[in-house]
């Protein structure tokens, strides 16, 4: 018998340690089961859609507590409104949450599994892409990007897309993880990229580079960025590809984030369908622009040179929303 009750991290905390789980802060709910003599058995937390930090002491495996667990947290969860959520965890427990009414959406060379309960999921998700697939025949290029802002280098990067395919789609990150709001990034995208007649701006999901598929992309964890990388090169080579008959991916050299460089580099091991093309960073005064510098120059107040490494749509929205951005870039 066994006492199911909300915890703290510090409660769960010597329990996360002894199963060599990481320990982390940023649950919206942890429930923990006790024994009779008030000793911890299992936890799990609840992140925003995903079920994370899921651990049972040795001592008591055996006993459906990994059920138990997953089993309240999707119930809490439906309550708070989350209709699909997601878990990573290892290959070999894997078929564990199958049983448990879990799709396996992808898995990596390095021994985690990306699994998914609930709708809309990866499924839904590539049939709302379905009616922009190429045609046969048609060359259709894809990049993904934060544009945290739209700048000149990425303005650049579409622009040799566009110029080598029959067709382009841009996704722009979706999480709010970014100083500029995902509405903002889009629309300079969108009107950033309109002169090009055959370039579509969409949102990336849940699928695309996402605190699902490669938080160490926004935390700049180069520990953990080459596993995570892995997850979401295996998502588009597996499912972006084949709906969309992408033929071509662009990216840009990256000279100052290590985990983007990274990820670079695991694309460049792990896309066989695509042609993969790095593209050397647009230069600016002997010095490759990127969205990072143009962010660093706002916050120090030397607007004209960061206006500079704009197209004349970002330069206009900043002209007008500069106290706005000011407040983004201070948070």
């Amino acid at each position: 018998m066994f006492d199911e009750r909300s915890i703290s991290l510090l409660q769960a905390e010597k329990l996360l340690n002894k199963c060599g789980l990481l320990a982390v802060d940023n649950a919206d709910y942890r429930v923990g089961f006790y024994t009779e003599d008030e000793e911890l058995a299992a936890t799990g937390a609840l992140v925003g859609d995903m079920l994370q930090m899921i651990a049972v002491d040795p001592d008591h495996q055996g006993e459906e507590l990994a059920v138990r667990v997953v089993t309240h947290l999707i119930a809490q969860a439906s309550r708070r409104g989350k209709k699909c959520l997601y878990l990573i965890t290892k290959n070999s427990a894997a078929p564990m949450f199958r049983s448990m009414g879990f799709k396996q959406v992808a898995e990596t060379s390095a021994g985690a599994t990306l699994l998914e309960w609930g709708r809309p999921g990866i499924s839904e998700y590539c049939a709302a892409l379905e009616e922009y697939r190429a045609k046969p025949g048609e060359k259709l290029g894809c990049l993904v990007m934060n544009c945290n802002p739209f700048t000149l280098g990425h303005k650049y990067l579409i622009s040799r897309a566009s110029e080598e395919n029959d067709r382009v789609m841009v996704f722009i990150l979706e999480e709010e993880l970014s100083e500029f709001p995902f509405s903002v990034r889009k629309m300079l995208a969108e009107q950033g990229t309109a002169e090009f007649g055959n370039v579509t701006v969409l949102p990336g999901g849940r699928y695309m580079i996402s605190s699902l598929t490669f938080p160490a992309y926004f935390s700049r964890d180069a520990v953990r960025t080459r596993q995570q990388a892995e997850m979401d090169a295996a998502i588009f080579e597996h499912y972006l590809v084949p709906t969309l008959g992408i033929t071509d991916r662009y990216l840009g050299e990256e000279p100052f984030s290590q985990s983007t460089a990274v990820y670079n580099e695991v694309l460049s091991e792990q896309l066989h369908s695509v042609d993969l093309h790095i593209l050397p960073r647009l230069c600016r005064d002997g010095e490759a622009v990127s969205a990072s510098r143009v962010r660093n120059l706002l916050r120090s107040g030397e607007t004209e040179k960061a206006f500079q490494l704009l197209p004349p749509t970002t330069r206009d929205y900043l002209a007008d929303n500069l106290s706005e951005a000011k407040k983004w870039l201070s948070r």
